[in-house]
C-alpha cells in the first residue's frame, strides 16, 4: 500500500477517530492495537489521527521518534487520561467478578464508562464535533475487509499487513543503525531467526525453554541465527548448546529480563536507546529467511501475524492449522493455549 493513498484516503473521511498510541503495554502489543485500529477506521469511514506525546515507550514527541510520520497527529493533553485501550466486554468482566468473588472488575469497568463519557464531551468542546476515541475500537478479525479506493478486497490478516508494511517506515538514523548492526555482526545475506522471551513474560504465560525454539529451525551446521532475547544467560546457554550454529543478537551482558513496570520507569536515554535495539532486532527478524517464536509475545506475534503464509516462519507453542485463529485472541488465552500445547 502506498502511503500517498492511504493518506488520501484517510484525508477525505469528514468523521474521525483519534488514537492514542503508547497506553500501557509493550510496544508491539501497542502497535498491534494501532494497526487494528486503523483498519477499523477505513473499514467505518474515519479518519485516522494519533495522540503520542505521553507514550510509554518514547520520550515526549512519541510514534515520530523511531517512525516517520502517516497521519495527522493531535497534541491535546486530555487523551492522557480519558483516551484508553477499550476495555473487556461485560460478559468477561462479569466472569472474572465471579471467578474472584469480588466486585472490584465492575467497579473498574464502570469507572471507565464514566471516563469515557468525559472524554467524548471533552472531544467535542474541543474539536466541535463527536469524535471516536480508542476505546470505540472494535476489532473484527473474521471479517472481509473491502475499500476499493486502496485495492482492498481481502482478509483480516493481509489488509493487516498492507497496513503494517506501510507504518513501519523507521527514522533516517534507526534505518542507519540497522545497516551498522548487520556490518557489526557479520550478517549474511540469508539468516535465520528467533525470538526467547524472559523477564516479567512468566508472570503472564508458560516460558518457552530455548531448546524447543532453536531446534524448531532445523537449522544446518553454520547456519547464521538471530536471536531476540531479554537475557543474556540464555544467550550465553544457546551459544553453548549448539556450538555447531553461529549465535548473534543484541542481547547485552547483565541483561536479565525485561520488566516492562521497570522499562517505563526508567530514564528517557535508557528507554530509547532500548526501545532502538528492539526495533533494529525486529526489522532484521522481519527478513530473516526462517523465523520461529511464540504466540504470547508482541514481537513474534507482529512477524507472524504478516508472514502467516509462509512454512518457514512459525510458532512453536501453537498448531500450524490454530494458528490463524489463535493469533487475534487476548494474551491470557493465548497463555492458554501455548501451556495446553507445551505441555504435550
Amino acid at each position: 500500500m502506498e502511503l500517498s493513498s492511504y493518506q488520501a484516503v484517510n484525508d477525505s473521511f469528514d468523521r474521525r477517530l483519534v488514537y492514542h498510541v503508547g497506553v500501557d503495554c509493550g510496544f508491539f502489543v501497542e502497535l498491534n492495537y494501532m494497526l487494528n485500529a486503523m483498519l477499523y477506521c477505513l473499514d467505518h469511514g474515519l479518519r485516522f489521527q494519533i495522540y503520542s506525546e505521553d507514550a510509554n515507550f518514547g520520550t515526549g514527541t512519541g510514534w515520530t521518534e523511531y517512525f516517520m510520520p502517516f497521519c495527522e497527529e493531535v497534541h491535546e493533553p486530555f487523551h492522557r487520561q480519558y483516551n484508553f485501550h477499550r476495555p473487556p466486554s461485560w460478559r468477561r468482566i462479569l466472569g472474572r467478578a465471579i471467578r474472584k468473588k469480588s466486585p472490584g472488575f465492575i467497579l473498574w469497568k464502570m469507572k471507565l464508562g464514566v471516563k469515557s463519557l468525559q472524554g467524548r464531551w471533552l472531544a467535542y468542546r474541543t474539536y466541535g464535533t463527536h469524535v471516536r476515541l480508542s476505546q470505540d475500537v472494535a476489532s473484527d478479525p473474521a471479517r472481509h475487509y473491502h475499500i476499493p479506493a486502496l485495492g482492498i478486497n481481502c482478509s483480516y490478516y493481509e489488509a493487516y499487513t498492507m497496513l503494517a508494511r506501510m507504518v513501519w517506515r523507521l527514522r533516517p538514523e534507526i534505518v542507519q543503525k540497522v545497516s551498522d548492526v548487520k556490518d557489526s555482526l557479520s550478517l549474511p545475506q540469508t539468516y535465520s531467526g528467533v525470538q526467547i522471551r524472559r523477564g516479567d513474560k512468566a508472570t503472564e504465560a508458560q516460558l518457552v525453554s530455548c531448546s524447543r525454539v532453536i531446534e524448531s529451525l532445523g537449522a544446518v551446521a553454520g547456519e547464521c541465527v538471530f536471536v531476540l532475547t531479554d537475557n543474556y544467560a540464555e544467550l550465553e546457554r544457546i551459544k553453548s548448546e549448539y556450538p555447531q550454529l553461529r549465535i548473534v543478537s543484541l542481547c547485552r551482558p547483565g541483561e536479565q529480563g525485561y520488566n516492562h513496570q521497570s522499562f517505563t520507569a526508567s530514564g528517557q536515554q535508557e528507554k530509547k536507546s532500548a526501545i532502538s535495539r528492539l526495533l533494529v532486532s525486529v526489522d532484521i527478524l522481519l527478513h530473516a529467511k526462517k523465523f520461529s517464536g511464540s504466540i504470547t509475545t508482541g514481537p513474534s506475534v507482529f512477524i507472524l501475524k504478516q508472514r502467516l503464509a509462509e512454512p518457514s516462519v512459525q510458532a512453536v507453542d501453537c498448531a500450524d492449522e490454530m494458528l490463524p485463529s489463535v493469533l487475534t485472541l487476548t494474551v491470557d488465552r493465548r497463555a492458554a493455549i501455548s501451556a495446553a500445547y507445551l505441555s504435550k
